[in-house]
């Protein structure tokens, strides 16, 4: 990571201020990949994946000013993507001015119920928007100790909305989360939006609303939540769920099983993770409405001197996977890995660690 100091006459400067700070940091990588694929990426195809590459470097200016609130902005740019010519575009923007308390953000960032949302897993209808090429208008600040959020989306178009409205600000959200006494609790809220039509694949139309609490028992973690959303009919549907996880020596225990008012059934898993030295084993099955089941053992060993071991199945049995890691150092890594995707359903992130199906040889920087 660099950093630059510029004087206040220089090119990036803020009124009334000594010195201005640039952040520069990237990634960077280079692999191969035996698999055939098509265009759009998915495998089974016959077009041979080979060689494939991409840059991405990431830049933030930031400034105190003379008031105690500090000035920021951050861009992170593909420089380059499976091409070594072409323009550099941005992939994310934010302007932020925050203080000790408080905080507002512009650009590529999270949505406040998203934000601050920690409900249970698996639930159906605790599925607040998620930033997905939208742009949002967010403020944070601490409230009696607790974390609030409130966040819109921004209408950057110069068309009226499909109602004519012609509004700007869209599905207005709310989070709020932290500790009350002994308990962890978190609550969200966004408002139904039909009129909003730039939304990616992770916008939600339908209003929200969600609350959860946590504490701690005779050694147990215990997250109860509840969640209900209404769909553009009028008509409601809840989720309600209970989560545990409890820790006996290098065995850490967990289980959920969550509620569900519609006709799609309910669904529980359960799940124990190893830790001890250099070995760690997960495995966990689940059942996921209307009888989707799913299960996974997953492990890794860290030999020392930078090298890892991994293997793994999952996906319910059709996907598996072996790989080794050796860091080189200094933000660079070797990956070597070999992956199966026998039902065609991963998207080349087989496993935990999402890897790509078939031979891969890679290796990665970051700076």
């Amino acid at each position: 990571m660099k950093r630059i100091l510029l004087a206040s006459a220089s090119i990036v400067a803020f009124a009334g201020a000594a010195s201005a700070e640039i952040t520069f940091n990237g990634e960077a990588s280079l692999g191969y990949n035996d698999t055939e694929a098509e265009s759009d990426g998915t495998t089974g195809g016959d077009e041979d994946r080979g060689f494939y590459w991409d840059a991405e470097l990431g830049i933030t200016m930031s400034q105190e000013l003379d008031n105690g609130l500090v000035a920021a902005a951050t861009v992170t740019s593909n420089v380059v993507d499976n091409q070594l010519e072409g323009d550099i575009f941005a992939e994310g923007y934010v302007l932020s001015l925050s203080s000790e308390t408080a905080a507002l953000f512009f650009g590529d960032t999270d949505m406040a119920a998203n934000l601050r949302w920690d409900g249970v897993s698996e639930m159906e209808h605790d599925d607040f928007s998620e930033t997905d090429g939208e742009t949002v208008l967010r403020g944070d600040f601490m409230a009696y100790g607790l974390d609030v959020s409130v966040s819109a989306l921004v209408d950057d178009t110069t068309d009226e909305d499909i109602d004519g409205s012609g509004d700007t600000l869209d599905q207005y959200s709310v989070g709020v989360a932290g500790t009350l006494g002994a308990f962890q609790m978190s609550a969200a809220y966004q408002e139904e939006e039909r009129d909003y039509d730039l939304g990616g694949d992770d916008f939600n139309p339908n209003q929200i609303f969600g609350i959860s609490v946590g504490a701690a028992f005779a050694g147990a973690d215990v997250d109860v939540a509840y969640a209900r959303e209404e769909d553009a009919s009028g008509d409601s549907e809840s989720s309600t769920g209970i989560e545990v996880a409890y820790p006996i020596g290098p065995v850490t225990l967990g289980a959920f099983y969550v509620s569900e008012s519609d006709d799609g059934g309910d669904s529980f898993g359960v799940a124990a993770d190893y830790v001890s030295g250099a070995l760690t084993v997960t495995t966990a099955y689940e059942e996921v409405r209307e009888g989707d089941e799913d299960w996974a053992i997953e492990a890794g060993y860290d030999f020392g001197m930078g090298l890892n071991a991994y293997a793994g199945v999952s996906d319910a049995g059709d996907d598996y996977y072996v790989a080794g890691t050796y860091d080189l150092a200094e933000g660079a890594q070797l990956l070597v890995s070999y992956a199966e995707d026998d039902d065609n359903d991963s998207e080349d992130e087989i496993g935990d660690p999402e890897y790509q199906e078939g031979t891969t040889v890679e290796v990665s920087f970051e700076f």
